[in-house]
C-alpha cells in the first residue's frame, strides 16, 4: 500500500508539472454586421453610406507560467490581432502585434517583465469601457490607449486590495523618443464592488484624442467603478498634453450597464475638448463626443450576442474663409463574440 500510495505521488507530481509547463492558447473572435454612415458638413467631402462586416480586435496569443522554485516563476505573454472579417480592411490585417513579455514572478514580491504591453495609465480603466473594441472605444475621445515598446516594468502584488504598477519605456529606435514612465495605483475590491484606480504618463510616447499624431506625453487618468445589485456606474476623467505643456486636452466619461438575467443592458457617453482652442491649427479637432447605447446577451460564459448603436460628432477648427467641415458618423451593429 506504501508503495501504491508512493508511486501515485509520484505520477501526481509529474502530471501537475507537466500540466504547468505547457503554454496555454486563447483568443476571441469578435465580429459584427454594421450599416455605417458618415456625414460631411464640408460639400467638398463625400458622405458614406455602406454596410459592412467588421472585425472587433480578434486576437489569439499564447501565455503561460514555469515554476523555477517554490516562490519563483517565469512568466511570458505573447499576443496577435486576427483579421476574423477576412477582408484585410480597417486596421484589421492579420497578426499585427498586441502584447508580448517575459518576466520574473515572486508570490510575495510581485512581478518583473519586458517587452511591449500597455502602459499602466491604459490598464488603470480596469472594465469601464462598455464598448471596447467597437466604434464607440473611448480612444475616439480620451488619450492614452497605448502600449509601450521597449518597456520594463514592475508589478506588485495584491495588498489590502491595493496594487501599484511602474513602467520604464527606454528609447525607441523607430521614433528616437528619450525615455518615459508609465505608474498605476489600483483599489480592486470586488466585495464591495468599488473599484478606484490612478494612472500616470510621463514623457511617454502615445496618441492624442484631438491631435490625431503620436507624440510624447504626459497624462493623468482618473476611474471610478461602483457595482450594487445588477447595476454598475463608471467614471473616468483625463488630461493628456505634450511634453512641453503644448496642445493640452481634457476628457471625461460616463456610462452604466444594468443586468437582468442574461441580458446586460448599456449606455455610455464620452467627451474631449481641447484647452486652448485658440492654439489650434485650422482643420485640426477642437472637440469629440461619442454616445452608445447597446445590449448583450450572455448565451454562455463565453459566448455572447450584441447589438449597438454608435453617435460620434467631431467639430474641427474652421480657418478664416471656410465652409464647415464638422463630421457625423452613425453606426448600428448586430454581431457575437466567442472566447477561448
Amino acid at each position: 500500500m506504501k508503495l501504491h500510495a508512493l508511486a501515485l505521488s509520484v505520477v501526481s507530481v509529474l502530471v501537475a508539472s507537466q500540466v504547468q509547463a505547457n503554454p496555454k492558447v486563447y483568443g476571441q473572435f469578435n465580429i459584427s454586421a454594421e450599416s455605417y454612415q458618415k456625414d460631411n458638413q464640408d460639400p467638398a467631402s463625400a458622405d458614406e453610406d455602406f454596410t459592412r462586416l467588421q472585425s472587433n480586435a480578434s486576437r489569439f496569443g499564447v501565455r503561460g507560467e514555469n515554476e523555477l522554485s517554490t516562490n519563483l516563476a517565469v512568466v511570458y505573454g505573447i499576443e496577435w490581432s486576427i483579421d476574423s472579417s477576412g477582408d484585410g480592411t480597417g486596421g484589421n490585417a492579420d497578426l499585427q502585434q498586441r502584447n508580448r513579455f517575459v518576466g520574473i514572478k515572486h508570490n510575495n514580491l510581485g512581478t518583473v517583465k519586458a517587452g511591449r504591453f500597455d502602459t499602466y495609465l491604459k490598464t488603470a480603466q480596469g472594465k469601464t469601457d462598455l464598448f471596447n473594441d467597437f466604434l464607440g472605444d473611448i480612444e475616439f475621445t480620451i488619450a492614452g490607449e497605448d502600449r509601450a515598446n521597449n518597456a520594463v516594468a514592475y508589478e506588485s502584488p495584491s495588498f489590502k486590495k491595493f496594487q501599484f504598477n511602474i513602467l520604464s519605456q527606454t528609447q525607441d529606435v523607430a521614433t528616437k523618443a528619450t525615455n518615459g514612465s508609465s505608474a498605476s495605483i489600483v483599489y480592486d475590491n470586488q466585495e464591495l464592488g468599488l473599484y478606484a484606480a490612478l494612472g500616470v504618463n510621463d514623457n511617454i510616447v502615445g496618441r492624442s484624442a484631438l491631435f490625431g499624431n503620436t507624440r510624447e506625453g504626459d497624462g493623468y487618468r482618473l476611474v471610478l467603478s461602483y457595482n450594487f445589485a445588477d447595476l454598475t456606474v463608471n467614471g473616468i476623467y483625463t488630461t493628456n498634453e505634450k511634453y512641453d505643456g503644448k496642445d493640452g486636452e481634457k476628457a471625461y466619461l460616463l456610462g452604466a450597464a444594468y443586468k437582468i438575467d442574461d441580458f446586460v443592458l448599456k449606455a455610455q457617453y464620452s467627451t474631449v475638448e481641447a484647452d486652448d482652442v485658440n492654439k489650434i491649427a485650422a482643420g485640426n479637432s477642437i472637440e469629440k463626443t461619442v454616445f452608445n447605447v447597446g445590449a448583450d446577451y450572455n448565451l454562455t460564459s463565453k459566448t455572447r450576442a450584441f447589438v449597438w448603436y454608435t453617435n460620434r460628432e467631431d467639430v474641427k477648427k474652421d480657418a478664416v474663409i471656410v465652409v464647415p467641415n464638422d463630421i457625423e458618423e452613425t453606426s448600428l451593429a448586430l454581431g457575437v463574440e466567442h472566447k477561448f
